[in-house]
């Protein structure tokens, strides 16, 4: 399959994984504090993330996604990131809890954010 096929797979994919009530969606601008929501920073509680369909930026990485598919109530992604080295792949999983949002970047320690207004 062509890396233009998987973006539309990966499209859907988060498209279906995304509650169609937007008060229920994963994507948006989302922060660990309401005065990151304005800016970027380069650590968790500084930098919002920012989810789209197709795309997902944090700690400075801007990155496309090539895939996604959802167990139980985690929605996972391949994220592909530019780098110094040329592009990287990164798995993100992001999970709803109450109003919060769960997010694990690069398999690194998860960080609970709450959606920017």
């Amino acid at each position: 399959m062509n890396e233009r096929l998987f973006g539309v797979a990966a499209f859907a994919v988060v498209a279906a994984a995304l509650p169609a009530r937007a008060t229920d969606t994963i994507a948006g601008r989302w922060a660990a504090d309401p005065a990151a929501c304005a800016g970027f920073g380069a650590t968790p509680d500084r930098s919002p993330l920012v989810v789209t369909s197709s795309a997902v930026r944090w700690l400075n990485e801007s990155c496309r996604i090539a895939r996604a598919y959802k167990t139980g109530d985690t929605v996972h992604l391949q994220a592909i990131c530019p780098g110094a080295g040329g592009e990287r792949s990164i798995p993100v999983s992001l999970r709803r809890h109450g109003g919060r949002l769960l997010v694990r970047w690069d398999r690194g320690r998860s960080s609970e954010l709450h959606r920017c207004r």
